[in-house]
Order: C-alpha cells, then sequence, then structure tokens
C-alpha cells in the first residue's frame, strides 16, 4: 500500500481524481466511518475491514473521519469494554470498580482496550484517516462497540471537568446512536509458561517484562487485576506460571531486584510455543555473608493502589512482589486511605504466605485461569503488617513508621482522627511494645539548596519529612529515619548532625511502595547481619535486633559493604584507650554496566529516582570506576575508587583519631553503613558543637512551622517537651570540644 501511495503522489491527474483513488484504496483498512456534524458531536459506523482481532494482542486498523465544517479539536476513542483510571481524592489512579455487587460482570464485560495513534488532533481538513489500535483481552466471538469523541478548541475551559469529559457529556443528552457496533472475531492466544532459574537451578519468583517491536508491554496494563498491577511495565511469575501471548516477536526481560543483572532475551513464538526458560543472572548475595535484604515502609493500598472494593491488594499479592524482588523482610504499613480496611491483616508476626489468586471470581472474569506454583525460594521471603502513622492528626510533624507492634489501635481512640495531633505520645505508645519506632521518607521537604553535608542551613519543615524526629531522639523516643529515596543532601543531614552529638539515632533505606516508587518493593533496602535467616512468626524481631545492635548497611542495593570494622571489630560501639591510628576495612562489592546508559528521551529521568539514589549517579565520569568514602563525624576522611564490576574487593583506610568519633563507610548516593562509635578513654561522642547548636535552632524553626497544626488540648506538652529537647542540645553543646 504504501508504495502505490507514492505512486499517488506524482499523479498528474487532478486533486479529486486522486483524492477518489487514495480513498479507495484506504478503503479496505478503515474500521470505522466517523461524521462529525456542526456542534463536533460524532456519529460512527462500521467501516470495510473485517473485525478481526488476536487475544492479549493488538490489531491496527484505519478510522476514517469525515469533517464537513472542517472543525478543530482533539479526537478520542473512550471504551466501555476497558476498566478506566480515575483520581480518588487525589490518592492515587484507582481501577473504577464501584461495588461488590456490580464488579465481576463489569470485569466480564471488559475485555476492549482501544487506543487512537497520535498525532490525535482533527486538523480542519474535509476528510482525514487516523490509526486505531485494537487489543482483546478474549479469544473467540465478542460484541462491542466503538465511540468516538471530539473536544473542540473552541469549547470553554473547565476547571472541573477535562474537554473530552465535556464533550462527551455533551453526547449523552441525545438518545441517538453514536458508536459503531461490531461482532468481532478475536483468534485464540496460547499460554506460556515460564521455566525461572536461579544460577544454582533452584525455582523462584521474578519479574518480567514482555514487550513487543513497538515496545508495548503484555499483558496489556490496561488489562490488568492483581497481582499483576496496571503501574507496573512487568509482572511478577514464578517458575511454573503462564502469561498468554499471541504468536510474535518479543523481547522478555527479568530481573529480581537489583542483586541481579537484568536477564533479556528474545522469542519468536508460533501458534505452538507453550515455554519460554529464563536464568537468572545473580551479581551479589549478601545472605551468603549473613546480610539479610528488608524494605521496612511498602503498602497494600493508597497511592497508585487501586482501592475498591478491596481497599487494596491482600498478603498473598504483597508476598509475590517481595519475593520477586528478592527480598527477605517486607513491612506492610498500614495508613490513613486504606487503615480500616488493610488493619485486618494485622496480626503482630511475621508470615510468608502461598501466593494466591486473591480474588477468584474477579480474576476468572479477568481470563486469569492460570494456577499459582510454589517455588523452591518462597520461604525465603516474609511479611510483617505494621502501621505508618501517614494521614493522621500527627502527619504534619513527619510520617511515623512504627515496626514489630503488638497493638496497632492507640489507646482510646476509634477513629483516625482520634489520635495525637504530635508525634510524641505516638513514639512512646510504639515503645512501650518494645518496637521500633522511626520517620518515613525522611528528605521530604528538607532540601535546603545545597549538596554540603552536613551543612547548617535551618530547613523550612514545611512538609512530611523527618520533622519531629529532632525532638523526639533527645527524649529517647525515637530510633531510626528511612531514606535511600531523595537528594542525600536533604536525607542524612539530620542525621549527621544527630550523631555528631552521640545520639545512636539509625538509617535505613525503603521504598515507600508505590506512593514515592511505582517499581516494586526494595528500591531502596536495608540489609542486616544476623546469624541465621529471619524466619517464623518472630523473624521481623529478629530483623530488627539485629538492626539495633549490629552491622547493617542501607541504599539502592546496586553496592554492599560487608564486614565493615574498625580495627578488626565489627560491632557497633568500641571503646579505646587513647587517640591514635585505627584501621578500617571492608570487603565492598559494586556492579555497573561497562557503558553509561544512553541519554533518556525528552522528559524522561535516566534512573528510577528523580534526584535520590543510584549507583550509576555514583559513576566517575565515563568510567565503570565509583568512590567509597570513609567518614568521621560525617566528613570525609579518606576515599578510595572501586571498579564497580561486581567482584567483592578488599577496602582499607588508616586513621589517626583524636576524639571519640563516629565512623561509617559510603558510596555517595548508593550505599551507606550504620555507623561504628568509637569512644576513646572513656568519653563520649561530642563531636561537633555548630551541630548540637543546629539542632537547637531548628527546634524553634519546627515549633514555628508545626505548633499551628497541634490541638490547643496538647499544645502545652508539646510545648514543654520541645524545650526539654532544646536543653538536652544546649547540654550536648557544651560539652564539646570543637565548633
Amino acid at each position: 500500500m504504501t508504495s502505490q501511495l507514492a505512486k499517488l503522489a506524482d499523479d498528474t491527474q487532478t486533486d479529486a481524481v486522486r483524492s477518489a483513488k487514495v480513498e479507495e484504496l484506504l478503503r479496505p483498512y478503515v474500521l470505522a466511518d466517523v461524521q462529525i456534524d456542526e456542534r463536533g458531536l460524532t456519529a460512527s459506523t462500521p467501516g470495510a475491514a473485517p473485525p478481526r482481532l488476536v487475544q492479549h494482542g493488538w490489531r491496527s486498523f484505519l478510522v476514517r473521519v469525515v469533517n464537513p465544517h472542517r472543525l478543530l479539536g482533539d479526537l478520542s476513542a473512550p471504551s466501555n469494554h476497558v476498566l478506566g483510571l480515575v483520581d480518588h481524592h487525589s490518592h492515587a489512579a484507582r481501577i473504577t470498580l464501584h461495588d461488590t455487587l456490580t464488579v465481576v460482570p463489569r470485569i466480564e464485560g471488559s475485555w476492549l482496550q482501544v487506543k487512537l495513534a497520535g498525532p490525535t488532533d482533527v486538523s480542519g481538513l474535509d476528510v482525514e484517516y487516523k490509526v486505531i489500535s485494537l487489543y482483546s483481552r478474549d479469544g473467540g466471538s465478542r460484541s462491542g462497540e466503538l465511540t468516538f469523541v471530539l473536544a473542540v478548541e473552541e469549547a470553554m475551559e473547565s476547571l472541573t471537568r477535562p474537554p473530552f469529559a465535556k464533550a462527551g457529556q455533551r453526547m449523552r443528552f441525545e438518545s441517538r446512536q453514536y458508536a459503531a457496533m461490531f461482532d468481532f472475531d478475536c483468534l485464540p492466544a496460547r499460554d506460556i509458561r515460564f521455566d525461572i532459574r536461579e544460577p544454582d537451578g533452584t525455582s523462584t519468583v521474578a519479574a518480567l517484562t514482555v514487550r513487543d517491536s513497538q515496545r508495548r508491554a503484555y499483558p496489556s496494563k490496561a488489562m490488568r487485576l492483581a497481582p499483576d498491577m496496571f503501574f507496573h511495565d512487568h509482572v511478577y511469575r514464578a517458575t511454573g506460571e503462564v502469561i498468554t501471548l499471541p504468536a510474535g516477536q518479543y523481547e522478555i526481560s527479568a530481573r529480581r531486584g537489583p542483586e541481579y543483572r537484568e536477564v533479556r532475551v528474545e522469542v519468536d513464538l508460533s501458534a505452538e510455543s507453550e515455554a519460554v526458560t529464563i536464568e537468572l543472572d545473580r551479581w551479589a548475595d549478601p545472605a551468603a555473608h549473613g546480610y539479610y535484604s528488608g524494605d521496612p515502609h511498602i503498602h497494600a493500598g493508597g497511592c497508585s493502589h487501586y482501592s475498591v472494593p478491596s481497599e487494596g491488594v491482600t498478603p498473598e499479592t504483597m508476598i509475590r512482589h517481595v519475593r520477586g524482588e528478592g527480598l527477605w523482610m517486607g513491612s506492610v504499613l498500614t495508613w490513613g486511605p486504606c487503615y480500616y480496611h488493610q488493619k485486618q491483616f494485622f496480626s503482630g508476626s511475621s508470615i510468608s504466605p502461598r501466593a494466591e489468586l486473591e480474588y477468584p471470581a474477579m480474576q476468572q472474569a479477568q481470563g486469569m485461569t492460570w494456577d499459582p506454583q510454589d517455588t523452591d525460594r518462597d520461604s525465603q521471603s516474609l511479611l510483617r503488617y505494621d502501621l505508618e502513622v501517614s494521614g493522621f492528626p500527627s502527619s504534619h510533624s513527619g510520617h511515623v513508621i512504627l515496626l514489630g507492634l503488638t497493638d496497632q489501635d492507640y489507646p482510646g481512640t476509634q477513629l483516625i482522627e482520634d489520635w495525637p495531633s504530635w508525634n510524641l505520645p505516638v513514639m512512646r505508645w510504639g515503645h512501650a511494645q518494645n518496637a521500633l519506632v522511626g520517620y518515613a521518607h525522611c528528605g521530604s521537604g528538607l532540601s535546603v539548596g545545597t549538596e554540603e553535608l552536613p551543612n547548617y542551613v535551618i530547613p523550612g519543615f514545611q512538609s512530611i519529612g523527618s520533622n519531629e524526629i529532632i525532638v523526639d531522639v533527645p527524649l529517647g523516643a525515637a530510633d531510626f529515619q528511612c531514606g535511600a529515596e531523595f537528594a542525600p543532601a536533604a536525607e542524612l543531614n539530620i542525621w549527621y548532625h544527630l550523631l555528631n552529638v552521640g545520639y545512636r539515632t539509625l538509617m535505613l533505606g525503603e521504598t515507600d511502595y508505590p506512593c514515592i516508587y511505582d517499581d516494586g518493593p526494595g528500591v531502596g533496602r536495608t540489609y542486616v547481619r544476623l546469624a541465621e535467616p529471619p524466619q517464623g512468626e518472630q523473624a521481623l524481631e529478629a530483623w530488627l535486633g539485629g538492626l539495633k545492635d549490629g552491622p547493617s548497611y542501607f541504599g539502592d542495593g546496586r553496592s554492599h559493604v560487608y564486614d565493615f570494622a574498625v580495627d578488626g571489630d565489627t560491632g557497633r560501639e568500641l571503646a579505646i584507650d587513647a587517640p591514635g591510628p585505627v584501621r578500617v576495612t571492608a570487603s565492598v562489592a559494586a556492579w555497573l554496566p561497562e557503558q553509561p546508559p544512553a541519554p533518556p528521551g525528552p522528559g524522561q529521568p535516566v534512573y528510577s529516582a528523580p534526584v535520590g539514589w543510584h549507583l550509576e549517579r555514583s559513576r566517575i565520569g565515563r568510567s565503570r570506576n565509583v568512590l567509597v568514602e570513609v567518614l568521621v563525624n560525617g566528613v570525609p576522611a579518606g576515599a578510595q575508587e572501586l571498579l564497580a564490576d561486581g567482584n567483592e574487593r578488599p577496602i582499607e583506610f588508616d586513621l589517626d583519631l583524636e576524639r571519640s568519633s563516629w565512623i561509617a563507610l559510603r558510596i555517595l548516593r548508593s550505599v551507606h553503613t550504620q555507623p561504628i562509635f568509637v569512644e576513646i578513654a572513656g568519653q563520649p561522642i561530642r563531636a561537633s558543637r555548630r551541630s548540637a547548636q543546629w539542632l537547637h535552632d531548628s527546634v524553634d524553626a519546627l515549633w514555628k512551622a508545626k505548633s499551628g497544626f497541634i490541638r490547643e488540648t496538647e499544645r502545652s506538652a508539646a510545648r514543654e517537651a520541645y524545650d526539654a529537647a532544646q536543653a538536652a542540645y544546649l547540654v550536648r553543646r557544651d560539652e564539646c570540644e570543637v565548633d
């Protein structure tokens, strides 16, 4: 057809004759004829193209648009046969399954996805053609309709309804037929079984991304129900599980978190194809060194997760995602948007459920008839349901994470609105249960326009990061903050200042999936050294115990620091008799591809994190090297380049300590160890008078920003606590020997 059109372009006949020939040439490919009237309303009828589709695949056709009034606007093809995405209370894009009484029939009828290829503007020509692509979930015969809506440029702007919504509303006021009706014939596809293997041959769960030559992901993202997420390109599958695919050529990529190099295979599936084998490529195994990964901040409802009818997904889906990212521990946190429903899954124990299809009737209606399969690695991943105080009255002071609760209901409360309006009472309630308590997404709102660490610019505390932690820590009421998401300077500055005046605050890597990151759990992660794997009902408690007392590190999982030690001692506390030399050692590994990635497309980020943690940001120039730094009281005291080829290499630094100090290793923007606290001659760590003063002054800024959100009945107690924190900082400031 292309060559015939080219010949017509050189034809010497009149425009009218050539146009007629073009129309005749294109007619067999036209699925729908669209007529636009003087008001911009459309009426559609079937064209000459046979309505043949393919199950779980795309077919493309032409749409002929007749526009005698030469209106200008944008054309869309909304489908009544696909589950839509809507914004709801500005928390999330959610699949519109409005209630459980109608959900199954609704899913059964949601079988056809329609896309108009761009540009979709109607240019004012009498006749023009658009390309339309259709995706069928089902095989066999199905009846359906196509409707086209024109958003006319001259229509008045609305702040509550987008142009397409206004145009569609106008069409609903009249009873006439606007849609073209079809009896589609859909060629069936096949279930392709995946044999996914670890390097040692064991079976496992992995994230699989299936794309065709046009980079479209399969199954269609708009045709997914849990455990397949509409905000992912990938799906999680275990060895022996299937994806339904039509015959054709595909690129299939597989990964299982950042400890694995991505594997890509090209496959040409015929009508007789039944299976694809995937051999994973693991470059690092922290568990072989005794380090077990966890993500302390993931969600099963709210943000990108859909919320109705189930108010998020169940443990049977969450465990599949945690296994697919190679995590040992996943803390699933109930929070405001899903609190009343998700809190039913809290048990006070760690669990490792089977990765079932959670809503069989819904999934059967969606054509998800494959059987979940167990794997050799299933028991290595566990969930623990706990709580994030987000969407609660105290959230303005920072979002609190409580890990290891035995009771998730604050005393005397029945509703979220009954909870305290500042965080210290919540923290103390968590501690009373022996929970580990801290702050989520610590850098949120704490950027001050510099990458210097530590820096002494006082932030405005205008967002939801580690705000009240500067009050809670000196009062013994906060254990940690979580990061590895935003710019390191925003996340690490408060932590460095607290360490500099002798507090033992922990830092964890988290994801806040799928609120900050849609990719999957474990974008930010924490590695804790334990004598044995965390297993059983008390797995989280064992993991938290190792975090409090033993070696650990956090980051993006693309670099690892094993056996970090000072003078051969890996303990968190080290006492020495007098100032002098110490030796810092560790085994460090990192992996980068040999070449930097290609520049991104317009408007696309290079890496998953817009400005945050990713080892690629640590690459030195165009080499494959990264910089390992040793810190003394937050300031680099030495550095060595490391070849990021995945191999472990010993790192050594010789330091001369003049006073009690904390020491840590980092690859900035990728990995950071917990500090080792070295006390000399029994003297506490008081490393920086400026840090103590900064913390004191920051409490004033915090009160100015947040006190108006604290209930009047609680404000005097809060002021008393803020004053006590400032007094503690002044005492430590006066104990410091140096600025």
